[in-house]
């Protein structure tokens, strides 16, 4: 039995249904030891697989949705023993009756971590071929990279081998980043010969599923020529004791799974939640239908075909593409709700003629008034435009793109996307860190809502930079990141030292719109704090040895203006602008700074 056999007949191929929630639901077993019992229990797995092919599966995947290092927290080597000890299953498995798919998903990075996850998912491929594998299914992928890569890898390495995709949109149509399914299929349209098949699964249940399975089959028909895969998930799922429970029935599904069948799709079964029963009744209603199921007609618009006004641009992004040297001064939100003295800072900035009022996350993971609720009341206060530090550390990505909306609501039209400081040790045991995405992931995000929900006015994006590290290459690395993701301009630590001014002009060489940090100190005690104390922040000893512990405030202040001035002057030729940290929120200090920043 062979996938194009199977392809070539009158009606769609039946595919089995989940694996996870079956097993634990057959089992009582945690959904965590699912791809482990291939090695530890595959006589229950083998039991399975053989249970869908009775029902009338022809389509196995294999029992390795989560096997890699991530997912199930073990070393590579155990790994690739469960993938290749899951295809044998699926195969034996299948027989003659039916294909068995190398079935492979997404990796995902733990917290914040960055890593080369390639790799992995070649060795997992390898892992596969090694047994003989034929078919591949890449599934519930929210982003085409680095599938088109495996895939290639895959052709060069057998290229009479089979492999499909399938994404995952939620029942609005968009991934967990907010990409719309349409935007996916263009991003494998330029790629449609490494594929050999295109569909959905996951997210929707079958009624939600429908429309998308429609816009994908009119798409793919247009544009990619590829047999259409669905596989929607039995429902949604309810929470019973700590167990996820789909209770849709399977007469239900079943029904619903035929008029996706009806459109003229290729392949059809189930994902999480759905059963053998399921699919035992939906091969039933198939085998009934006395005609070939219908293609679908209709067509499909691609993106940007329509045509849309011109964006409108807030005026520091105005400033920022006239090519303006801008000034930007920063503001710490308060510990409490109270922001009288904010206000007044904000408007002491105002009148100095900032460009934009920065207000910064909480510091070392400490709480504070949150910066988009905090700039939104000044905004609205002061009208003085606000640019509030947008951190991944607190949210999931529903809540990322949650506040995303509420500041889009507030008319907040620039973000400074953050990873944001890590939680303290002593903090861990009681305050958890979320970091679903990181900084550069954050910007993906935005620039896709920007596209899609913010097209008439959309976010200006900010990053961080720092070119004070020991391995500027690797920040150089980060910040092109960045500029891919789509960042606009960055604000970088408080720069002492003109030394750091190359690694300045290779960002700004590489595109990057480079606002300098500056840092005016108040006294010879806050000099030698940030000097010791603060990550990231190096204070040349001259400039500290300017200030004694006996001098006055207004002295001390005075010498800090100096300082700063001097450093402005310096840095002026290599900056874009200049991003103003203001001690303690005194603003009269950066107000003093900014208006002598504008005669130079």
């Amino acid at each position: 039995m062979n996938l194009d056999t199977l392809l070539k007949q009158k009606r769609p191929v039946i595919t089995d249904g989940a694996m996870g929630t079956y097993f634990t639901q057959k089992t009582g077993f945690s959904i965590h030891e699912c791809e482990w019992a291939n090695i530890s229990r595959p006589e229950l797995i083998s039991e399975i697989h053989r249970e869908y092919v009775k029902a009338g599966a022809q389509f196995l995947r294999t029992n390795t949705f989560s096997a890699n290092t991530k997912s199930l927290g073990r070393p590579l080597a155990d790994v690739l023993e469960i993938v290749r000890a899951g295809y044998r299953l699926a195969k034996e498995a299948a027989g003659c009756q039916a294909v068995a798919a190398a079935d492979m998903t997404a990796i995902y990075p733990r917290g914040d971590e960055e890593t080369d996850l390639l790799p992995e998912y070649l060795a997992i491929a390898d892992a596969f071929l090694s047994e003989g594998a034929e078919v591949f299914l890449f599934e519930t992928l929210t982003e085409l990279s680095p599938f088109d890569q495996i895939a290639d890898y895959l052709k060069k390495k057998k290229p009479e081998c089979k492999v499909l995709i399938s994404f995952t949109v939620s029942p609005e149509g968009i991934t967990r980043l907010g990409v719309p399914l349409r935007r996916l299929l263009d991003e494998v349209k330029p790629h449609r010969e490494l594929f050999d098949g295109i569909g959905l699964n996951c997210g929707c249940g079958p009624a939600h599923i429908l429309k998308f399975a429609r816009e994908l089959l009119s798409y793919s028909r247009q544009y990619l020529s590829l047999p259409v895969l669905v596989m929607p998930n039995a429902g949604y799922p309810a929470m019973e004791e700590n167990r996820t429970v789909f209770d849709t029935s399977p007469e239900y599904f079943s029904h619903q799974a035929v008029r996706i069948a009806e459109l003229g799709v290729d392949m059809i079964g189930g994902c999480c939640g759905t059963t053998p029963k399921h699919l035992q009744l939906l091969s039933r209603l198939i085998q009934k239908k006395r005609e070939p199921l219908a293609a679908v007609t209709t067509t499909v618009t691609a993106v940007g075909s329509l045509e849309k006004s011109a964006p409108q641009e807030s005026r520091f992004a105005q400033k920022l593409r006239k090519g303006d040297f801008v000034m930007a001064a920063e503001l710490d939100p308060p510990y409490g709700s109270r922001v009288d003295k904010l206000l007044t800072a904000c408007r002491v900035l105002q009148n100095s003629g900032v460009d934009i009022v920065t207000i910064s996350d909480s510091p070392m993971a400490r709480v504070k008034l949150d910066p988009v609720v905090c700039g939104a009341k000044l905004q609205r206060e002061t009208g003085m435009e606000v640019l509030p530090h947008f951190c991944c550390r607190d949210r999931n990505v529903n809540a990322l793109r949650a506040m995303l909306l509420g500041a889009q609501c507030e008319n907040i039209r620039t973000i400074l996307a953050v990873t944001g400081d890590h939680v303290p040790e002593l903090d861990r045991g009681y305050i958890k860190p979320v970091f679903n995405v990181t900084s550069a992931k954050l910007m993906e995000m935005i620039s896709q809502m920007n596209q899609d929900v913010f097209a008439d006015s959309p976010f200006t994006i900010g990053g961080a930079f720092n070119p004070n590290v020991a391995n500027p290459k690797a920040e150089l690395a980060r910040l092109e990141k960045k500029l891919k993701a789509g960042a606009v301009f960055f604000l970088t630590q408080p720069v002492f030292d003109e030394g750091r001014i190359s690694t300045v002009k290779e960002a700004r060489e590489m595109g990057a719109k480079m606002l300098l940090g500056i840092m005016p100190l108040v006294s010879y005690r806050n000099a030698v704090y940030m000097n010791n104390e603060v990550p990231g922040i190096q204070i040349p000893t001259a400039y500290v040895n300017r200030f004694s512990p006996e001098m006055s405030r207004e002295e001390a202040q005075r010498t800090g203006i100096e300082i700063a001035l001097e450093i402005a002057e310096s840095l002026r030729p290599h900056a874009d602008g200049f991003y103003f940290m203001t001690p303690f929120n005194r603003a009269e200090i950066v107000a003093e700074l900014i208006e002598k920043c504008r005669e130079m």
